[in-house]
């Protein structure tokens, strides 16, 4: 188990090489993790002891890494509840209470907070993985949100189904409907105009059939008879 100053020496070591201009933690994971692990060694708190990897620095400054930030998050929580005439002895008493409540273990690393939780530059890391945490969670919100208010508007047009126009097929059906109805009075109209075109023509050939009998007389027609073969001429000529 690593002792208390072997936690700060890290911390340390992680810090200022961060904040090196030369080196800083832009350059390659590996060289960066070299640096530390040789800060460490160099570290006078650590003199007489066996060197650490870069390898190892790397994973117990994780492990540090994760705790105090949950820590934080606990500690945050305490100060929202801080109440009036309490100081801050009370707030880091409730802050370890939440955050062992919402890990069921004990947060067994204050020394390595007290280093880092004034530190900017840890602070800046730290905040911007927080915040980008929240941002996917604020994606995945709007787009669960979007996906409820489509949800929403397709429910509200199936509601509206009612008080639409009629589709294509309903307008077909009603169309029929239509035709079927008005077929009786278009067939009547048709055997009408048939009866009355043979009407005439029955009249035609009556009229026709009469002029020629008052054609065909031997003897002089009567006045009567002469006026009706000239009525029957014009009226089939006309």
């Amino acid at each position: 188990m690593c002792m208390p100053v072997d936690d700060v020496v890290l911390i340390s070591s992680w810090l200022n090489t961060s904040k090196d201009p030369i080196v800083g933690n832009e350059q390659r994971c590996g060289t960066f993790w070299k640096s530390i692990a040789a800060y460490f060694a160099a570290s006078p708190k650590v003199s007489g002891r066996e060197g650490r990897e870069s390898s190892h620095c790397k994973q117990h400054w994780q492990k540090i890494n994760d705790v105090v930030n949950k820590f934080c998050g606990a500690y945050e929580a305490a100060s929202i509840e801080k109440s009036s005439g309490q100081n801050e002895n009370d707030v880091l008493k409730l802050a370890h209470e939440i955050y062992f409540n919402n890990h069921n273990k004990k947060f067994t690393l204050e020394h390595a907070w007290k280093e880092l939780c004034n530190d900017q530059k840890w602070c800046e890391l730290s905040s911007s993985k927080t915040h980008g945490s929240a941002k996917r969670r604020k994606c995945d919100d709007n787009a669960q949100s979007s996906s409820s208010r489509a949800n929403e508007t397709t429910t509200a047009e199936d509601d509206q189904g009612s008080n639409r126009p009629p589709g294509v097929k309903a307008s077909k059906g009603q169309g029929k409907k239509k035709m079927a109805e008005e077929k009786p009075l278009s067939e009547f109209q048709t055997m009408w105009s048939i009866k009355k075109d043979d009407l005439a023509m029955k009249e035609k050939l009556s009229k026709m059939k009469l002029l020629d009998s008052l054609i065909a007389k031997q003897e002089p027609l009567a006045e009567y008879e002469e006026a009706l073969k000239k009525k029957l001429i014009n009226e089939l000529l006309a």
